[in-house]
């Protein structure tokens, strides 16, 4: 068996569905929720996953080719933090894997990402950029630190290609940031 990145992974084409999309952000509202205001979220907002990927994702087999997000695995990396942090990695991560291997048509990030943003019930999405940028340049930035500090799943990471990628997305994002915005805006 060939190890690959997950976002290289083929799912189901029901998984990527505007219905599964909204559906993640329904659920990552719904546990935002449930953390906000308790010692979980310590003085934070919330309670971030800080990893949500479609590989931490289980969905369930809705029968009629959807596929239905149920719960979230992996919270290893999870901390107190503000809500829009898992909101950038969720309007990045699922939509990507959409079109993946291919990037997608500018449009079609900032519809989906919008889609995403007004299923969690975030009114205000003037952040959202910025703080998918921040987080693209974080992650390949941490992969690289702790792959150089001799961390092995984090070399693995490397090696399966994770901190180029992290470095083209933020470069994709940067280079398409007016028109994911005005997407997003205009809706």
């Amino acid at each position: 068996m060939t190890r690959q990145p997950a976002d290289r992974l083929v799912a189901p084409p029901g998984v990527w569905s505007d219905e599964s999309l909204a559906g993640i952000a329904r659920l990552v509202r719904e546990f935002h929720d449930l953390t906000a205001g308790t010692p979980f979220a310590e003085d934070e907002e919330t309670r971030c996953h800080n990893d949500l990927t479609p590989n931490n994702t289980v969905f369930a087999d809705t029968g009629n080719g959807t596929y239905r997000p149920v719960a979230f695995i992996d919270w290893d990396d999870s901390t107190p933090g503000p809500r829009i942090h898992d909101v950038a990695d969720i309007c990045w991560t699922y939509p990507s894997a959409r079109f993946a291997p291919d990037r997608p048509e500018p449009r079609a990030m900032g519809r989906l990402m919008r889609l995403m943003c007004d299923a969690y019930g975030l009114a205000d999405c003037s952040e959202l950029i910025t703080t998918i940028l921040d987080r693209h340049d974080g992650t390949w930035r941490g992969i690289a630190d702790l792959a150089d500090a001799g961390h092995p799943g984090y070399q693995l990471l490397r090696e399966l290609g994770a901190v180029e990628s992290g470095r083209a997305d933020h470069e994709w994002t940067t280079t398409h940031r007016a028109e994911l915005e005005r997407a997003l805006r205009d809706g």
